[in-house]
């Protein structure tokens, strides 16, 4: 019996309704030419109009693997979609269909459905899975930071350090680049809790806080930071100007004069400079503070240059001097 007559003799048995003697037909099809995903397709398709969806699915993964292994993503995709409408659950299909995706160009096709996967591997907590498909969404989409951040985190809940810290950085420059600096505060937080002692981040985390002026963040996160990082003549600087700006004037007192002392210590005339400038300005009508540091000039051997006083540095952008009296207005000429 020809092909054409067998087909023939399937459809006129699926219009009467018979589809289990429709089936018979088609599979004597595939058996003669197994490499028949037509034939095969027809199957599936029967055994979902029978309601039979265990069978179904069964014959449609048949027919995708081998669509995919013969490079007709396309097919396959069309095939795996399928699946999906019969049984919407089957996460392993997602994956597969991002794969799919992913290798035809369809990066934002792949990423939704890699997120269908990684949002049923959080929901059951298995994090190992939910590393391995969230490191799929970065091949897909490297710039999500969104999906690094998150990355970073399973990889810390796993002990993967090491990794875990870099997911932290690489999203930390994609941030960078799109300038959200809510973002990078709360990354570079994450990352201190890796590297402590690490002046930079602090540096960096300082001036964001300062930036917004959130002069008590800036403040905690200086305060609790490790002795030695605290000793760094850059964080000291910021230190001594948060404490102005948040009103707790002695105690800004006293840090500008270690600071002072710290930069006449390592023989920093420009920041010599520039902190007594600062000092002149904040607090140039106490005579006896001042007195202070001429003691202090004295005791380190160095004469203090003339300066004039000045008004605080804008940390963001390092060559610029900004009035107090009129920060208010810069800062939103600068939002």
């Amino acid at each position: 019996m020809s092909k054409e007559s067998i087909i023939e003799a399937a459809e006129k048995l699926i219009a009467e309704g018979k589809y289990d003697k429709a089936i018979k037909e088609y599979e004597r099809l595939v058996q003669d030419d197994p490499a028949d995903m037509r034939a095969k397709l027809k199957v599936g398709d029967l055994y979902a109009k029978k309601k039979d969806v265990p069978n179904a699915i069964k014959i449609y993964k048949e027919v995708a693997e081998t669509y995919t292994k013969e490079n007709f993503s396309l097919k396959a995709i069309a095939v795996y979609k399928t699946i999906l409408k019969l049984s919407p659950t089957m996460v392993e299909v997602n994956e597969k269909l991002g794969d799919l995706y992913h290798q035809v160009g369809l990066q934002q096709d792949a990423v939704n459905q890699y997120y269908i996967v990684a949002s049923f591997f959080d929901n059951k907590g298995k994090t190992k899975e939910a590393i391995e498909i969230r490191k799929k969404i970065i091949q897909a989409d490297p710039s999500n930071a969104t999906g690094r951040i998150r990355l970073a985190e399973l990889m810390q809940v796993e002990g993967d350090n090491q990794n875990s810290y870099q997911e932290y950085e690489r999203a930390s420059e994609i941030l960078l680049k799109k300038n959200d600096r809510e973002g990078l505060a709360e990354i570079y937080e994450k990352m201190i809790f890796y590297k402590p002692d690490n002046v930079e981040l602090l540096l960096k985390l300082g001036k964001i806080y300062f930036e917004k002026r959130d002069f008590k963040k800036a403040l905690r996160r200086i305060e609790s930071a490790q002795p030695g990082v605290k000793q760094d003549i850059r964080i000291q600087e910021i230190w001594s100007e948060s404490l102005l700006e948040d009103h707790q004037v002695d105690a800004a007192r006293k840090k500008f004069k270690e600071l002072y002392e710290s930069a006449l210590r390592v023989k920093d005339v420009e920041l010599t400079a520039r902190v007594y400038s600062r000092v002149l300005q904040e607090f140039g009508d106490d005579q006896d503070y001042l007195n202070e540091y001429a003691e202090l000039q004295k005791e380190a051997g160095s004469e203090q240059a003339k300066v004039s006083p000045k008004y605080r540095e804008d940390f963001e952008k390092t060559d610029t001097g900004i009035d107090l009296r009129q920060f208010d207005e810069y800062m939103k000429k600068k939002t």
